[in-house]
């Protein structure tokens, strides 16, 4: 086993003690805050520095916003206009990817996550102004969609689903705990590997690792991203 692969098996096993932890809570939105936080202070240990981890909605120059994100990862060369309840707007042009927490997840709950899903990309930038550096194989104003779950329906039967809903819908990668990782099969995050929508693995320690190396494709370039900040105003 490699090394980071065999770092994943002890942090899945960590992460899932720590959610057998949050059940003496008893309040369920109490309970879901903790094991969101569990998930937020993982990715913010192990994530590259060039990104900043926030709470809240995000908007465009064409005054469209999106639904309540769990987590943004967002540009830390870029602003955000802050609240004390720690639900921000963030612009466009700093958000880089977003995450949905959830406890369990079944097929009927993926159409609300993807209506979530669908509200971020129905954003567009201001302008494709700019300069990036690293890996250059992400597109430079698309934001990666992400949802984490401790717990649901077998990989085979969410696959399914996805593949039924419109591409705009679909997340890019679903990272469930117990079962294993899909990530969309596009040729982006991964080389294109037959026909089928997903790429699946079923192992949740190989999931993890494949999800922070892929996150830290995305989050680890040096980016500066344009904006016509008249846009917002006028």
């Amino acid at each position: 086993m490699k090394p980071l692969v065999e770092y994943c098996h002890g942090a899945v096993r960590a992460l899932n003690a720590q959610y057998e932890m949050t059940k003496v809570l008893g309040h369920s939105v109490t309970a879901g805050s903790a094991r969101e936080r569990l998930i937020q202070d993982f990715l913010l240990a192990h994530l590259p520095e060039m990104t900043s981890m926030v709470s809240g909605v995000i908007i465009d120059s064409e005054g469209r916003r999106s639904k309540q994100q769990d987590i943004v990862l967002m540009l830390k060369s870029m602003p955000r206009l802050p609240f004390a309840s720690g639900h921000d707007l963030i612009f466009q042009e700093g958000a880089v990817a977003t995450f949905e927490i959830k406890t369990e997840i079944t097929p009927s709950i993926l159409e609300a996550i993807s209506l979530n899903i669908e509200s971020v990309k129905t954003l567009a930038p201001s302008t494709l102004d700019g300069v990036q550096f690293g890996d250059l194989d992400w597109p430079y104003n698309r934001i990666l969609n992400a949802v984490i779950t401790y717990g649901g329906s077998g990989l085979e039967s969410i696959k399914k689903t996805l593949a039924t809903l419109p591409e705009a819908r679909q997340p890019d990668v679903y990272f469930d705990l117990t079962k294993g990782m899909l990530v969309k099969n596009d040729g982006v995050l991964f080389g294109l590997d037959g026909s089928s929508s997903f790429l699946v693995f079923n192992d949740p320690s190989v999931g993890l690792a494949r999800l922070l190396t892929l996150l830290s494709k995305v989050t680890g370039r040096l980016v500066m991203r344009g904006v016509k900040w008249d846009s917002y105003i006028i």
